[in-house]
């Protein structure tokens, strides 16, 4: 699996192609939230669904349907956190016990180069002074790495805090072979018991995938 070496063992993990997600295993109630969706959605939707689903009946939280809160976020049973990505070739969803983690993101982007008009969007100036520390077979994918990445520290934080951050209000920067530190910009934005949130990243299988997995709400 793409993400595994990621998480530790204590997120559980399913992954699948979109293109293997029949739209019509949604339960009716999660189909009326795509309904009018092209079907390259639908089928990503759906993964990410039945995926959720089947992962909860791990947990023995078996529930007929995951639906999405007025922001789009998944609503996941009590006691659970966890995170749903996708790309037009993979979907993966993580998830853990609320008591062994405050939160989870993970995010999934194809390997292909950002295109640089759009660097000054995604990557603060020091950020881009940081990619040259990367290895040489990395910086071609270095904005769409941080693009990844932030994308990740987003979805770990938005369901507690529930302030809308763009790019350029968080800062990472990167540390060990595969890891990563990032810092929240804007105040109230992020976690006060977390004020540094790290995770790690990876580039196989044609694919850039970041998680972010935080500790155990203090």
């Amino acid at each position: 699996m793409l993400f595994r070496p990621l998480l530790p063992n204590i997120v559980l993990l399913a992954e699948m192609p979109p293109d293997r997600a029949d739209p019509a295993h949604l339960h009716s109630d999660e189909y009326r939230l795509i309904e009018r969706a092209v079907q390259k959605r639908q089928r990503e939707f759906a993964a990410g669904r039945l995926l959720a689903r089947a992962l909860l009946g791990e947990l023995n939280l078996a529930v007929p349907a995951v639906l999405s809160d007025a922001d789009r976020v998944p609503v996941w049973p009590e006691g659970v956190v966890g995170s749903i990505t996708h790309c037009a070739s993979l979907c993966a969803v993580a998830m853990a016990d609320a008591a062994v983690s405050a939160g989870i993101g993970i995010d999934v982007e194809p390997a292909s180069p950002m295109n640089h008009e759009l660097w000054p969007q995604v990557l603060r100036p020091i950020e881009r002074e940081r990619l040259s520390a990367l290895p040489p077979s990395l910086q071609p994918m270095g904005g769409i790495l941080v693009f990844s990445i932030k994308e990740a520290v987003y979805k770990a934080i938005y369901p507690r805090r529930r302030v809308f951050l763009d790019f350029q209000q968080v800062e990472i920067a990167f540390e060990g072979e595969d890891g990563f530190v990032a810092e929240v910009l804007v105040p109230g934005a992020g976690l006060p018991e977390f004020p540094r949130i790290r995770g790690r990243y990876r580039i196989a299988r044609g694919h850039v995938a970041a998680a972010v997995v935080l500790p155990p709400a203090l």
